[in-house]
């Protein structure tokens, strides 16, 4: 990817995925966080918090977090931005009744984004998601 160039949850749900098939089930629950230099599949708040700074910077041009085989409606929300105004995506499961629809909210802080990214990361659910616009 070029700096610059965005990455939607739609072609970062492709970079995620595996190739197994969506049967099997026996996967185990684990988080992941994404940046563009890379991606950690156990990832602390520290670092999630890290990767937000570096957005906020400009050193990375997205923050993915995702939650993977906990049977979620939410299972990824993604940061895109720099310096004062992010723009903040969550991208419904598979088995969501919502599949397929992005829920986004813009013109977001960083305080807004720590917020959000916590709160994701501790308790898998997104804050406030029904009065976030839709794509």
């Amino acid at each position: 990817m070029q700096k610059g160039d965005s990455m939607s949850l739609f072609n970062l749900r492709k970079f995620f995925q595996s190739d197994q098939p969506v049967e099997d089930k026996e996967e185990q629950p684990y988080t992941c966080l994404t940046i563009d230099q890379g991606h950690n599949d156990y990832p602390t708040i520290d670092d999630v918090f890290q990767a937000l700074e570096m957005l906020q910077q400009g050193q990375t041009d997205f923050v993915s977090l995702a939650h993977f085989n906990y049977d979620l409606e939410i299972d990824v929300i993604q940061a895109i931005g720099e310096l004062d105004t992010f723009v903040m995506e969550a991208l419904p499961s598979e088995e969501s009744e919502d599949k397929g629809k992005i829920f986004y909210k813009d013109h977001l802080d960083r305080y807004s984004l720590e917020y959000y990214f916590q709160d994701f990361f501790e308790s898998q659910r997104v804050a406030g998601v029904e009065t976030f616009e839709e794509r």
